[in-house]
């Protein structure tokens, strides 16, 4: 058996085009097959192939023996300064769970022109095929991410995730002068083929999105800002900014085409009342250079 923990990048995705991704060695027929006899599941239940994943989905391939080979990812190899490298990232771990401090430029997830990701990475550094990651954050995006060692654990995190039971704060820094020192902003979100698309009312297929934000310190070219998610929608924090005239410093993809070496978007806090964990990283001295040279 094969199991999948869904992550905010699946999160809508129809379940046929996530197995046709992640089983390639499976025909496209024989996966609709396999769903209509319930030889894959959702948590634990039968479902379509229109089916759309929700965060913290868990998803049971029952393949025979020979399947199971086939999809069984070899570990790739580490050089040994990869391997330090890859150390240096980690933050925090135990027996169950690590947590890495994730560099600019790094992705979580194969795809959009990258072979190789840090999940096939820390799957060979621990040895281990059951490694997960349960949250994600973008390539341009730096900071905490969770990594589970086994099925059990990232179950327990995914479920943790979708009761919001899980503390995540971002540094950002945007474009404009912003006053207010404390604001909620509270919409609609819906992901499109391109990017994400911002509601300030109720529409049929939007995510209601929370996002509590603080005033750190500002000028009047730049604001920076602490974000606290109460949901946790794709580039939530990126749209929502962009809708209210203030994009995050860096992203080309919601605001302003002015060339960036990186986005100033951090993770730096985490909370999981569960494993009664919390994790807190400073503001990153590149956020601090940018915002010091502008005064």
């Amino acid at each position: 058996m094969i199991e999948f923990i869904i992550d905010e990048e699946y999160e809508t995705v129809r379940i046929d085009r996530f197995l046709r991704k992640h089983l390639k060695n499976i025909a496209l027929s024989e996966i609709y097959k396999m769903l209509r006899k319930a030889k894959i599941k959702v948590n634990n239940k039968k479902v379509s192939q229109d089916y759309r994943l929700v965060l913290g989905d868990i998803i049971f391939v029952f393949l025979p023996e020979s399947f199971e080979e086939k999809n069984e990812e070899a570990f790739i190899e580490l050089n040994e300064i990869r391997k330090e490298k890859l150390k240096s990232m980690i933050a925090y771990e135990n027996e169950n769970l690590f947590i890495i401090n994730k560099n600019l430029g790094d992705v979580i997830h194969k795809g959009s022109g990258h072979n190789i990701s840090l999940l096939e990475e820390f799957r060979a550094y621990y040895s281990n095929n059951k490694v997960n990651f349960v949250n994600r954050i973008d390539k341009l995006t730096s900071g905490l991410v969770i990594g589970a060692k086994n099925i059990k654990t990232a179950r327990e995190i995914a479920k943790e995730i979708q009761l919001g039971n899980i503390t995540k704060k971002y540094y950002i820094l945007v474009y404009g002068k912003i006053e207010k020192e404390e604001f909620i902003l509270e919409n609609y979100l819906k992901k499109d083929e391109e990017k994400v698309i911002v509601s300030d009312i109720e529409k049929e297929d939007y995510k209601r999105s929370i996002t509590h934000y603080k005033r750190i310190n500002g000028n009047n070219d730049y604001t920076l800002l602490e974000a606290e998610l109460k949901t946790g929608r794709t580039h939530q924090l990126r749209a929502q900014l962009s809708h209210i005239g203030h994009t995050i410093v860096g992203d080309t993809k919601y605001g302003k085409n002015i060339k960036e070496e990186t986005m100033y978007l951090f993770s730096y806090y985490l909370k999981i009342d569960l494993y009664d964990l919390e994790l807190e990283m400073g503001i990153p001295n590149f956020f601090l250079k940018k915002y010091d040279a502008q005064k």
